[in-house]
């Protein structure tokens, strides 16, 4: 088997573990963003 068989399969992987970097990034600014509007008694006004 050549080298040029597995290039999507790597392509796949890195693509999930690309998009799960940005889902874990979202969630970690978002949680920082609550903290610190927590922290701070911030009123929101919806």
């Amino acid at each position: 088997m050549s080298i040029d068989g597995w290039r999507p399969a790597a392509e796949t992987v890195t693509g999930r573990w690309s998009a799960l970097e940005r889902d874990w990034q979202s969630v970690i600014v978002g949680g920082m963003i609550v903290a610190l509007v927590s922290a701070l008694e911030l009123q929101i006004p919806w």
